[in-house]
């Protein structure tokens, strides 16, 4: 099972499986690492962005990962500015959901507690973000991939290389199904 999920106090309780629990300890850092080299790459250039305050995108976008999700999230646009300001907007967004969701990771154990619909809808879009990202990323979604319907247990082709990315796909989104079934919580637009 991806995870066991209960409401406790009203608060949503998830209980991982330890190996995939340690995984997502190892790379909830690295995807919140990764957003943030791309902000830092980001500066003010002119007074519109000085104005609001508002750093923009001043390199093209060379990881896979973001791109993906820009890809994904983003509509397609001619404009190069207004390309950027969409950018900031969604990584933005992105690394605020990140933030929640490190803020409530457990440093030990493999029971995380959600306290509010905000902290559930965070994690909701970490994990479908961390999917998008990581599967693109490893080459198991994205055009001509086939869907990922299998169920992976010993049957599975394991001696596949690709395997364990699909698993980690699969995995990331059934997380993200449970989550927001147990909590109850309608599945909300994705805004930034």
């Amino acid at each position: 099972m991806a995870v066991k999920c209960s409401i406790v106090d009203d608060k949503l309780v998830a209980e991982f499986d330890s190996t995939m629990f340690k995984w997502l300890r190892a790379s909830l850092p690295r995807y919140r690492e990764l957003i943030q080299g791309r902000l830092d790459e980001y500066r003010e250039y002119d007074w519109l962005c000085e104005r609001l305050s508002l750093p923009l995108p001043v390199t093209p976008l060379d990881s896979t990962m973001l791109r993906a999700l820009r890809d994904s999230w983003c509509d397609p646009v001619d404009d190069d500015a207004l390309r950027g300001w969409l950018e900031a907007d969604l990584v933005n967004r992105l690394r605020e959901d990140a933030d929640v969701a490190l803020s409530t990771l457990p440093a030990t154990g493999e029971r995380l507690v959600l306290r509010d619909a905000e902290q559930v809808e965070a994690w909701f879009w970490v994990l479908v973000n961390m999917r998008i990202a990581y599967g693109v990323e490893h080459g198991v979604l994205g055009p001509g991939c086939p869907p990922i319907d299998e169920h992976f247990d010993k049957t599975a082709d394991w001696s596949d290389p690709l395997t364990p990315a699909r698993f980690a796909v699969w995995w990331l989104q059934n997380v993200a199904d449970v989550l927001r079934k147990v909590s109850g919580q309608p599945l909300p637009e994705y805004s930034y």
